[in-house]
C-alpha cells in the first residue's frame, strides 16, 4: 500500500477541516468558511468559529480580487515542487472587507509588486492549487 505524501495525505480526507476548501479548488472556486451563527468569515479553517465557537460553516466563494498586504521573495525551498519557481514571490493577500488575509504564491516579478496592488487568484496546477496575480481593472469608456 502506497502512503500519499505527508503535504497531500489531507486532501482526499472529508473530515480533514480543509476539505471543503479542496472541494473548492477543484471546481475552480476559492472558498473560506464563514460562520452559520455569526457570520464571520475567517483563515484558516478551525473547528469552531473565532468569535462565537460555533461548530458549523458555509464555504462561499471568494471575490476573484483582493489586496496585497505583504510579500517576500523566497529564495530557497526543501519543497521539491517549487524548486525550478525559485526565487519567486510569496504574498500575503487581504480581503479587508471580509476581515480575512491568505499567504499565497505570486506569479509575478517582486519588482513591479507593492502593497496595496490587486490580485487576482486562478486556479492552478500544483500543490498549492491556487496563484495569484497582479490584476488590472478594465478602463471605463469615455
Amino acid at each position: 500500500m502506497t502512503t500519499p505524501p505527508p503535504d497531500t495525505a489531507y486532501r482526499d480526507d472529508p473530515r480533514s477541516d480543509l476539505d471543503a476548501y479542496h472541494r473548492g479548488i477543484a471546481a475552480g472556486e476559492l472558498r473560506t468558511p464563514r460562520c452559520r451563527s455569526c457570520g464571520n468569515h475567517h483563515w484558516p479553517p478551525r473547528a469552531a468559529c473565532p468569535r462565537c465557537r460555533h461548530p458549523q460553516f458555509d464555504w462561499p466563494r471568494l471575490p476573484e480580487v483582493g489586496e496585497l498586504f505583504t510579500f517576500t521573495v523566497a529564495g530557497h525551498t526543501t519543497a521539491p515542487e517549487f524548486r525550478s519557481l525559485v526565487p519567486f514571490p510569496i504574498g500575503m493577500i487581504a480581503y479587508p472587507e471580509l476581515g480575512i488575509r491568505m499567504i499565497g504564491r505570486i506569479a509575478a516579478d517582486p519588482h513591479d509588486l507593492r502593497i496595496g496592488l490587486p490580485l487576482r487568484w486562478r486556479t492552478a496546477d500544483g500543490p498549492a492549487g491556487i496563484i495569484w496575480e497582479p490584476h488590472s481593472p478594465p478602463e471605463e469608456s469615455p
